[in-house]
């Protein structure tokens, strides 16, 4: 309640210190107006206007959302300089006029573009030696995702995103030009207005099982973002030290406008979600083997044969479901029913209809000297699952104020509460939602589950262990978490002279996650049965403090120099705390102190880093610029020897259309740029010193501690990337075509790896400092408006990526190292791309025929092989924007070509029979194409028919062949697609707003190609059980991707 009267004060207090200094001023004389731009007529938003008065002492403001400005001036020789980006400034003598309307031309020459860089600084994106690309807020806020981050997908040229499977808030997958680590993290760094925050993802799922409760940047409110600027290589962001080796995704926040007043701007966002991809099933065969009722006993019941479905049976390679009457041993209290297949929807409508709801009202302000800016939002997710949602609020305060000409103060604090409710378990094992689903037996129907309790207190089910009834996991199952989230920051900067600055700046990333999840009593599996229950707090804070002199101006007519010294400390802590119980004494009471086994966990995490750096800039007549820079950490998680590393970059632009004076209707601008950047990458804490694990067992009364299995690095050292790049910015006909291409390649070396050593040493593996992985590519941005006549537009944009990737050694002797261990193993191989799937193959011939065995039946290869690669070969995207009057309509094309998935559902359906592919069972069906070899060496044509367990699940899962499961990952999506009218000014006259926008949106809503197989098993080639690297090349069982269409509501008054 004190925090809410604290807060209600701060902004009340600075209101009225708004209207009081309003009032101050209007007793001077004062000008106002409009400014509009000459291209449309439009209000120019965020005009900067100054009056310099005959002392050359300067006061300004800025446009408010009308275009409308108000400027107090000293008398009638004043003088107004008008600027906006994009736009000509002009320069207007005031005189006796109290009223001046000004008309902006628009500014065509690639010169006025303006990207947002390391430490937030804004730069001419023609000065830059390297490559950035943004994303504004309109792109982030329509058709959107609870995830933000997921928004880039498509938009980004050289960035791969790619959202798990482990429903609303779940974290993503994102890397930037490729991975680099083979053990380390491959993501970039998340700056949010200068401030680095936690973007990891706390004890994620695994193949096997496991729950996603999502990332750090998932956190973020879309609302509350100007833009997104991604700084895509070592070059751009290198001044972030190590933290920055894989790439910097900047993210800049909303502020009030100086000279605005007083505005309130809201968007709501509501979208219906259903399941995009759902699985065909084969809907003729039922339970048993030999393709006949022989595993089945029979009763006569009602005066009928009855078959009796065995409470251990759920394979499908038995007889067909013909209507004749069955019985299920387990459940008796099913009754007799039709022997006979469920439909297809018998699975579908278990998945219900989501919404996502997402309200944010945010009140701006500002006068001459201060800004702030208030903001709620509230985010309400009804998951397809029944019973999980995930719920979202955020508020942010920002606020700034100009003390003097040269003192200026800035602050922001972003809380978030974000609570989830029965997050659902994925993986491969069948205590997963979407496996029990996939491998339930085709006669069951799932009404006959809804009653999910027998009267003994255990799960309702046709057998009494595996699958779980999908009922009892989100009826009885409880997994539930809160996250509270505080983001933080401070900065004042302070002008000494017009050149030379200094600014400081702190920040905090502090948030607490607290976790319950239980195991209702009745469950199957062992400890399952008398129920577990467990209470997990993870505390995670981070600290970032910097400061930065910075020197600028003129050295002469032709050279203009910038030199920036910085220096930044990072402090991080983290913090868990864990309970578990098992056999809980009092039934359906779900308690820690009622568990007679418990067992605690406690560990946490230090980690600090120190850092000083210098960036310069010598521009040459504002078409040669070259830029240097240099850092040198000090990272408390390596050797002592070893715990300084520095890194410089070098990079250059050359404006060559403004160096020939090319004034020409065809080349409008054009630029070359080129750079060389080194960039650590430091490692986890405790790698350096051995440790204890404390045992729950005791011996002679004193607890057991075992060592770890793993012999530390004592001189332990950073990776190091050594990046260069090449690109070209290519302007024509009067900027409506623009051409952007990237050449880069990069190395990272001296790589952290775990090698295996003698287990008679003690230990199992030894760190090392060894191995290199090259990463080269290829990036092309084409923006181009298509056609303008009169009120008609149409803009088309298109980016695509090619990266290729080598291990081009590992440590002395090894040749392959796993990064996921499975029947499709993920690893990476001296010579081969990074991201190998290997396993074992079919056994073929030199001409490739398969061979067979004398009975007609599949071999496994004698040896593993490479089957596929996680990786693209291309990725890209294709946005078209049409415009008419108020009406726009955008549509987004995402698209990957290359790069192959291991299919767990594809394992199951074909172990257990469900799926489509193992529906014809004709004997003339079940001969494998295939050669048997004979003793003389000569080779016969297959001619034996098998049964259909031995045709189909012995060509895979139950003859260790990883081949079957290995599946293209191509694909084309129809993304986002939005239609709106952005109502106009005209018609708003006439209402309380000033700007109104109503849109339809559309999310993730078909695949216009994928593999056929993906479609008929109902899975997407995107999935992935979490965000790791190897992870993105194995689909676990995950839930279905869900497609999403609803409405958007933005206004401003």
């Amino acid at each position: 309640m004190k925090n809410k009267l604290l807060l209600k004060g701060m902004v009340s207090f600075f209101f009225i210190y708004l209207l009081i200094n309003e009032e101050i001023k209007a007793q001077e004389p004062v000008v106002q107006g409009t400014v509009t731009s000459t291209e449309d007529g439009e209000a120019i938003i965020g005009a900067t206007l100054l009056l310099q008065d005959d002392l050359n002492s300067s006061r300004g403001t800025v446009t408010d959302i009308n275009g409308k400005y108000s400027l107090s001036v000293q008398g009638p020789e004043s003088t107004m300089v008008i600027s906006s980006i994009g736009y000509i400034s002009q320069t207007i003598k005031v005189g006796n006029r109290s009223e001046i309307n000004i008309q902006l031309d628009p500014e065509v020459s690639e010169l006025s573009e303006v990207v947002v860089t390391a430490f937030g600084i804004k730069r001419e994106k023609k000065a830059l030696g390297y490559s950035v690309q943004e994303v504004n807020t309109e792109e982030l806020t329509q058709a959107r995702e609870p995830n933000v981050v997921n928004s880039l997908k498509g938009k980004v040229a050289g960035v791969h995103v790619n959202p798990t499977s482990g429903g609303p808030g779940g974290s993503s997958y994102v890397v930037i030009r490729g991975n680099s680590s083979l053990t380390g993290n491959n993501q970039p760094l998340y700056v949010v207005d200068g401030i680095p925050i936690d973007n990891q993802t706390l004890d994620p799922a695994s193949s096997s099982s496991g729950f996603d409760y999502g990332d750090g940047i998932g956190n973020i409110n879309p609302d509350d973002i100007e833009n997104i600027s991604v700084l895509k290589g070592p070059s751009a962001a290198s001044m972030y030290g190590a933290r920055g080796a894989n790439g910097v995704i900047l993210i800049t926040t909303k502020s009030g406008k100086k000279g605005q007043g007083i505005g309130v701007e809201f968007n709501s966002n509501y979208t219906f979600e259903t399941p995009s991809v759902n699985p065909t099933f084969q809907n003729t065969w039922g339970g048993g083997y030999d393709d006949n009722y022989s595993a089945f006993t029979t009763e006569t019941i009602d005066g009928q044969e009855t078959l009796v479905w065995p409470g251990w049976l759920l394979d499908q390679w038995g007889g067909p479901m013909d209507g004749r009457p069955i019985i299920y041993d387990y459940a008796r209290d099913w009754g007799v029913q039709p022997y006979t297949a469920q439909p297809t929807d018998n699975i579908e409508n278990f998945y219900r209809t989501g919404t996502t709801s997402t309200n944010t009202v945010s009140v701006f302000g500002g006068n001459e000297t201060s800004t702030l800016r208030l903001s709620f939002s509230n985010m309400n997710n009804k998951s397809i699952v029944p019973n999980n949602t995930l719920d979202r609020q955020t508020i942010t305060l920002r606020g700034s104020h100009q003390v003097s000409e040269k003192l200026l103060i800035d602050a922001k604090i972003n809380y978030t509460r974000q609570e989830g409710n029965n997050r659902v378990q994925n993986g491969i094992n069948y205590g997963g939602l979407q496996a029990s689903l996939e491998v339930m037996p085709r006669s069951i129907d799932l009404d006959w589950l809804r009653d999910h309790t027998r009267e003994d207190g255990l799960m309702t089910s046709f057998k009494p262990s595996t699958p779980y009834n999908p009922y009892w996991i989100t009826e009885k199952f409880k997994n539930n978490d809160t996250r509270d989230r505080i983001i933080g920051m401070a900065r004042v900067k302070y002008d000494f002279t017009k050149w030379l600055s200094i600014q400081g700046r702190t920040g905090t990333d502090f948030y607490t996650d607290n976790r319950f999840s239980m195991v209702p009593q009745g469950t199957p599996g062992g400890s399952n049965l008398n129920g577990q229950v467990k209470n997990t707090m993870w505390r995670v804070k981070e600290e970032n403090s910097d400061i930065l002199l910075t020197a600028t101006g003129d050295l002469n007519s032709d050279f203009n120099a910038t030199l920036s010294l910085g220096a930044n400390h990072l402090n991080r802590d983290q913090e868990v705390v864990q309970v578990s119980g098992q056999n809980l004494d009092i039934p359906d009471l779900y308690h820690i102190n009622n568990a007679s086994l418990v067992f605690p966990r406690n560990s946490s995490i230090q980690k600090q880093m120190n850092s000083v750096y210098f960036q310069s800039q010598l521009a040459y007549r504002n078409y040669l610029f070259l830029d240097i820079t240099g850092r040198n950490d000090w990272s408390s998680t390596l050797g002592l020897e070893n715990q300084s590393f520095f890194y410089p970059s070098v990079s250059t632009s050359f404006a060559f259309t403004d160096y020939l004076e090319i004034d020409s209707p065809i080349l409008t601008f054009g630029k070359f740029r080129a750079s060389y950047a080194e960039a650590g990458n430091d490692a986890d804490p405790y790698l350096t010193q051995g440790g204890y694990s404390l045992s729950s067992e005791t011996f002679d009364g004193m607890r057991l501690a075992t060592i770890q299995s793993n012999v530390p690095l004592e001189d332990l050292k950073n990776e190091l990337t050594t990046s260069f790049e090449l690109g070209m910015d290519l302007r024509f006909f009067n900027n409506r075509l623009g051409v952007d291409f990237t050449y880069y390649t990069q190395s990272t070396t001296n790589q952290i790896l775990p090698v295996e050593i003698s287990a008679a040493t003690g230990f199992n593996t030894r760190l090392i400092n060894a191995g290199e992985i090259r990463n080269q590519g290829l990036e092309l941005m084409i923006n181009a408006k298509i056609l303008k006549a009169g009120d008609f537009t149409w803009d088309l944009g298109i980016n695509g990526s090619r990266n290729r990737s080598e291990v081009v050694s590992l440590a002395p002797g090894i040749n392959s190292h796993t990064l996921l261990s499975g029947t499709g193993t993920i690893e990476a191989r001296v010579g081969q791309p990074y991201g190998n799937i290997v396993g074992f193959a079919k056994k073929r011939n030199e001409d490739g025929r398969i061979l067979v065995t004398e009975l007609g039946r599949w071999q496994r290869a004698d040896e593993i092989t490479v089957l596929g690669n996680i990786q693209p070969d291309f990725l890209g995207g294709i946005t078209n924007t049409f415009s008419y009057k108020g009406f726009v309509l955008s549509g987004m094309l995402d698209f990957r070509l290359g790069g192959q998935v291991y299919s767990y559902s594809k394992y199951d359906q074909m172990a257990k029979g469900t799926g489509i592919f193992t529906e014809a069972r004709d004997p003339e069906d079940l001969i494998v194409d295939g050669l048997i070899e004979n003793a003389d060496g000569t080779f016969t044509e297959n001619d034996i028919s098998l049964l259909s367990h031995q045709y189909y699940a012995s060509q895979g899962p139950w003859g260790g062949i990883a081949e079957t499961m290995v599946i293209d990952a191509d694909y084309m999506a129809l993304r986002e697609l939005t239609f709106g009218y952005n109502f106009s000014k005209g018609f708003l006259t006439k209402t309380p707003f000033v700007n109104a926008r109503l849109s339809i949106v559309g999310r993730n809503l078909m695949y216009l190609y994928r593999d056929p197989e993906f479609k008929l098993m109902g899975i997407s080639p995107e999935s992935a059980f979490n965000s790791s690297t190897a992870a993105q090349g194995v689909e676990a069982r995950g839930l279905p991707t869900t497609r999403s269409m609803g409405f958007n509501l933005f206004l401003t008054f």
